[in-house]
């Protein structure tokens, strides 16, 4: 599989998500919060993955930070995803997930400082 040619600068891709949703503004707000309750457990499920398991949950993260736009975290997740199950020591994982771990928050916290309007929607 060949790696994605997603901007690693962009930590959110507003753009990206009004063109998913349509510009709806009450959808924009739903993926966002579906995003920012589950989004955070599939990193958990990530770090408690079995070699087996590993790249399918991968998988799961890049989906969903792809979902929204969240270029940083996705190619991130990609690099996990792609990762040969030969190379998957208890360390590798360990550092992969702490790195995800780093750019999860940076995510949530510019999410969170996103200006709203009184609704919680993206203004």
């Amino acid at each position: 599989m060949q790696e994605s040619n997603w901007d690693e600068d962009v930590v959110f891709d507003r753009d990206h998500l009004k063109a998913f949703t349509s510009g709806d503004p009450f959808f924009e707000k739903q993926v966002l919060d579906i995003f920012v309750q589950n989004a955070p457990g599939y990193l958990v499920e990530l770090s408690q993955a079995s070699v087996d398991d590993w790249s399918a949950l991968a998988h799961k993260l890049k989906g969903a930070a792809r979902g929204i736009g969240a270029w940083r975290l996705a190619r991130a997740s990609e690099r996990a995803e792609l990762m040969e199950n030969s190379m998957l020591t208890e360390e590798i994982s360990s550092g992969v997930c702490a790195s995800l771990n780093v750019r999860m928050e940076e995510l949530l916290a510019y999410i969170a400082e996103l200006p709203k309007d009184e609704d919680g929607l993206l203004i």
